[in-house]
């Protein structure tokens, strides 16, 4: 892995081709934001832990392991413990359960669970 901007933008190690992938997280300015002094769009860490337990999932389906199903489980606790934390920040209830947490809509402009439209951005 290589950092192009710490915090926001990386390029990922590329297997069996040339090159790399380059990961880019959403960076907003203002008062929530301090030491950004530029912004630009791109994706945030519970949309990458979603696609982390799609492919897990996927690889469980070829070669089953318990260590595949381990794994989920703890991403998705991140990913609770990530949209805690944001509901927190923006003074707003979180009440949903850990099963199937990846699956659950997000919202458009602050990528979300449980905001309905009634976020920051």
């Amino acid at each position: 892995m290589k950092v192009l901007d710490p915090g926001h933008e990386y390029i990922l190690k590329q297997l069996d081709d040339i090159g790399g992938q380059t990961l880019r997280f959403v960076k907003r300015m203002g008062h929530g934001y301090p030491g950004n002094d530029t912004a630009h769009g791109g994706t945030n860490c519970q949309e990458v832990i979603r696609a982390l337990i799609e492919r897990l999932q996927y690889m469980n389906n070829q070669i089953p392991s318990s260590h595949n199903e381990f794994v989920v489980m703890h991403l998705r606790y991140a990913l609770l413990y990530l949209e805690v934390r944001a509901a927190q920040r923006h003074n707003r209830p979180f009440k949903f359960e850990i099963d199937g947490i990846e699956l659950l809509s997000t919202c458009d402009k602050c990528g979300h669970i449980g905001c309905e439209d009634n976020c920051h951005a």
